[in-house]
Protein backbone atom coordinates (compact mmCIF):
# COMPACT_ATOMS: atom_id res chain seq x y z
CA UNK A 1 0.00 0.00 0.00
CA UNK A 2 2.49 2.48 1.13
CA UNK A 3 4.43 1.51 -2.20
CA UNK A 4 1.49 2.54 -4.42
CA UNK A 5 0.78 5.87 -2.21
CA UNK A 6 4.22 6.39 -3.47
CA UNK A 7 3.79 5.83 -7.15
CA UNK A 8 0.95 8.31 -7.17
CA UNK A 9 2.64 10.70 -5.12
CA UNK A 10 5.35 10.88 -7.64
CA UNK A 11 3.24 10.39 -10.37
CA UNK A 12 1.47 13.84 -9.46
CA UNK A 13 4.64 15.95 -8.23
CA UNK A 14 6.01 14.89 -12.05
CA UNK A 15 3.08 16.34 -13.42
CA UNK A 16 3.31 19.72 -11.86
CA UNK A 17 6.37 19.90 -12.61
CA UNK A 18 5.74 19.30 -16.56
CA UNK A 19 2.99 21.61 -16.27
CA UNK A 20 5.36 24.08 -15.27
CA UNK A 21 5.47 27.18 -17.58
CA UNK A 22 8.30 27.58 -19.39
CA UNK A 23 11.18 30.95 -19.49
CA UNK A 24 10.03 33.13 -21.48
CA UNK A 25 12.89 35.04 -24.27
CA UNK A 26 13.04 37.71 -22.22
CA UNK A 27 14.03 35.55 -18.93
CA UNK A 28 16.43 33.72 -20.52
CA UNK A 29 18.20 36.52 -22.06
CA UNK A 30 18.54 37.56 -17.94
CA UNK A 31 19.80 34.47 -17.01
CA UNK A 32 22.69 34.77 -20.16
CA UNK A 33 23.43 38.28 -19.09
CA UNK A 34 24.14 37.16 -15.72
CA UNK A 35 26.11 33.93 -16.45
CA UNK A 36 28.09 36.77 -19.18
CA UNK A 37 28.54 39.22 -16.33
CA UNK A 38 29.61 36.65 -13.88
CA UNK A 39 32.31 35.13 -16.68
CA UNK A 40 34.08 38.73 -16.98
CA UNK A 41 34.33 39.36 -13.40
CA UNK A 42 36.12 36.02 -13.56
CA UNK A 43 38.45 37.33 -16.46
CA UNK A 44 38.80 40.59 -14.11
CA UNK A 45 39.88 38.40 -10.80
CA UNK A 46 42.34 36.49 -12.95
CA UNK A 47 43.53 40.18 -14.17
CA UNK A 48 44.00 42.27 -10.99
CA UNK A 49 45.86 38.86 -9.61
CA UNK A 50 48.01 38.31 -13.16
CA UNK A 51 49.05 41.95 -12.99
CA UNK A 52 49.76 42.43 -9.37
CA UNK A 53 52.16 39.24 -9.96
CA UNK A 54 53.86 40.95 -12.81
CA UNK A 55 54.44 44.23 -10.65
CA UNK A 56 56.17 42.21 -7.86
CA UNK A 57 58.46 40.91 -10.60
CA UNK A 58 59.14 44.17 -11.75
CA UNK A 59 59.54 45.77 -8.30
CA UNK A 60 61.55 43.24 -6.77
CA UNK A 61 63.94 43.02 -10.12
CA UNK A 62 64.23 46.91 -9.69
CA UNK A 63 65.03 46.48 -5.99
CA UNK A 64 68.12 44.24 -6.81
CA UNK A 65 69.53 46.12 -9.25
CA UNK A 66 69.53 49.23 -7.18
CA UNK A 67 71.23 47.47 -4.12
CA UNK A 68 73.54 45.50 -6.33
CA UNK A 69 74.50 48.35 -8.26
CA UNK A 70 77.86 47.28 -9.85
CA UNK A 71 77.41 43.72 -9.56
CA UNK A 72 77.04 43.16 -13.23
CA UNK A 73 75.64 39.27 -13.04
CA UNK A 74 72.85 40.23 -10.65
CA UNK A 75 72.17 43.64 -12.81
CA UNK A 76 72.22 41.20 -15.43
CA UNK A 77 69.78 38.44 -14.04
CA UNK A 78 67.46 40.97 -12.59
CA UNK A 79 66.91 42.86 -16.38
CA UNK A 80 66.35 39.78 -17.92
CA UNK A 81 63.44 38.77 -15.33
CA UNK A 82 62.21 42.24 -16.73
CA UNK A 83 62.24 41.68 -20.39
CA UNK A 84 61.42 38.50 -20.17
CA UNK A 85 58.07 39.40 -18.65
CA UNK A 86 57.11 42.50 -20.21
CA UNK A 87 56.02 40.89 -23.50
CA UNK A 88 52.85 39.37 -21.30
CA UNK A 89 51.98 42.60 -19.57
CA UNK A 90 51.45 44.45 -22.74
CA UNK A 91 49.74 41.61 -24.42
CA UNK A 92 47.70 41.30 -20.95
CA UNK A 93 46.80 44.62 -21.32
CA UNK A 94 45.42 44.89 -24.48
CA UNK A 95 43.23 41.56 -24.31
CA UNK A 96 41.50 42.66 -21.17
CA UNK A 97 41.14 46.52 -22.28
CA UNK A 98 39.60 45.43 -25.58
CA UNK A 99 37.32 42.80 -23.48
CA UNK A 100 36.20 45.29 -21.09
CA UNK A 101 35.90 48.67 -23.51
CA UNK A 102 33.19 47.24 -26.35
CA UNK A 103 32.16 49.58 -28.97
CA UNK A 104 28.44 50.36 -27.74
CA UNK A 105 26.92 47.90 -30.48
CA UNK A 106 28.69 44.61 -29.50
CA UNK A 107 27.69 45.56 -25.72
CA UNK A 108 23.96 45.64 -27.06
CA UNK A 109 24.57 42.30 -28.34
CA UNK A 110 24.64 39.32 -26.26
CA UNK A 111 25.84 37.26 -29.21
CA UNK A 112 28.47 40.04 -30.54
CA UNK A 113 29.96 40.25 -26.95
CA UNK A 114 30.14 36.92 -25.74
CA UNK A 115 32.08 36.26 -29.25
CA UNK A 116 34.52 39.07 -28.47
CA UNK A 117 35.06 37.72 -24.81
CA UNK A 118 35.55 33.68 -25.92
CA UNK A 119 38.11 35.31 -28.95
CA UNK A 120 40.44 37.83 -26.59
CA UNK A 121 40.27 35.35 -24.11
CA UNK A 122 41.03 32.18 -26.23
CA UNK A 123 44.14 34.43 -27.87
CA UNK A 124 45.49 35.39 -24.38
CA UNK A 125 45.41 31.42 -23.65
CA UNK A 126 47.28 30.39 -26.49
CA UNK A 127 49.83 32.90 -26.53
CA UNK A 128 50.29 32.26 -22.54
CA UNK A 129 50.73 28.74 -23.40
CA UNK A 130 53.82 29.20 -25.34
CA UNK A 131 54.60 32.19 -23.27
CA UNK A 132 54.56 29.44 -19.97
CA UNK A 133 56.98 27.15 -21.96
CA UNK A 134 59.66 29.66 -21.80
CA UNK A 135 59.07 31.09 -18.87
CA UNK A 136 58.62 29.07 -16.29
CA UNK A 137 62.44 27.42 -17.01
CA UNK A 138 64.07 30.95 -17.40
CA UNK A 139 62.06 32.26 -14.06
CA UNK A 140 63.36 29.07 -12.39
CA UNK A 141 66.77 29.31 -13.48
CA UNK A 142 67.29 33.12 -12.84
CA UNK A 143 65.58 33.18 -9.36
CA UNK A 144 67.92 30.12 -8.47
CA UNK A 145 71.23 32.39 -9.65
CA UNK A 146 70.27 34.94 -7.80
CA UNK A 147 69.15 33.78 -4.77
CA UNK A 148 72.65 31.09 -4.56
CA UNK A 149 74.68 34.25 -5.76
CA UNK A 150 73.06 36.41 -3.30
CA UNK A 151 72.47 33.77 -0.19
CA UNK A 152 74.44 30.97 -0.58
CA UNK A 153 78.40 31.45 0.36
CA UNK A 154 80.25 30.28 -3.23
CA UNK A 155 77.47 30.46 -4.97
CA UNK A 156 76.57 28.25 -7.57
CA UNK A 157 79.66 27.26 -8.44
CA UNK A 158 80.23 25.84 -4.94
CA UNK A 159 77.39 24.13 -5.24
CA UNK A 160 75.93 23.16 -8.79
CA UNK A 161 74.26 19.63 -7.52
CA UNK A 162 71.84 21.78 -5.12
CA UNK A 163 71.39 24.82 -7.53
CA UNK A 164 70.01 22.21 -10.20
CA UNK A 165 67.59 20.42 -6.89
CA UNK A 166 66.55 23.84 -6.40
CA UNK A 167 65.60 24.98 -9.98
CA UNK A 168 63.82 21.51 -10.86
CA UNK A 169 61.98 21.64 -7.69
CA UNK A 170 61.04 25.62 -8.98
CA UNK A 171 60.00 24.91 -12.10
CA UNK A 172 57.94 21.83 -10.70
CA UNK A 173 56.06 24.30 -8.59
CA UNK A 174 55.90 27.10 -11.11
CA UNK A 175 54.65 24.00 -13.55
CA UNK A 176 51.75 22.69 -11.29
CA UNK A 177 50.63 26.08 -10.31
CA UNK A 178 50.48 27.24 -14.01
CA UNK A 179 48.46 23.92 -14.88
CA UNK A 180 45.79 24.90 -12.10
CA UNK A 181 45.91 28.46 -12.89
CA UNK A 182 45.43 27.83 -16.61
CA UNK A 183 42.40 25.27 -15.59
CA UNK A 184 40.58 27.79 -13.73
CA UNK A 185 41.26 30.75 -15.43
CA UNK A 186 41.10 29.81 -18.94
CA UNK A 187 40.04 26.16 -19.21
CA UNK A 188 36.93 26.11 -17.89
CA UNK A 189 35.84 29.67 -18.47
CA UNK A 190 36.26 28.97 -22.24
CA UNK A 191 33.77 25.89 -21.74
CA UNK A 192 31.33 28.31 -19.99
CA UNK A 193 31.54 30.93 -22.50
CA UNK A 194 31.01 28.17 -25.25
CA UNK A 195 27.97 26.70 -23.67
CA UNK A 196 26.71 30.29 -23.62
CA UNK A 197 26.69 31.24 -26.92
CA UNK A 198 25.15 27.78 -27.69
CA UNK A 199 22.38 28.90 -25.38
CA UNK A 200 22.07 32.07 -27.42
CA UNK A 201 21.98 29.73 -30.64
CA UNK A 202 18.80 28.63 -29.50
CA UNK A 203 17.48 31.84 -27.94
CA UNK A 204 17.57 33.55 -31.47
Amino acid sequence: METLDEAKNLWQNTNQQTNQPLLNKGEVENIIKLRIKKEKKNAAEYFGLSFTYQILIYAFACHLIIKYWGDNLVMLLSAAGVVLYIPLTVILMQKFKAMFNLPPQQAINLQSDVKNQFTLLSQFFNFKKRFDLLSLPLTSIILTGVLFMLYVPGGVEAHITGAVFACLGMLLVYGVAAWFENKKHFVHPLNRLRFILQDIGQVD
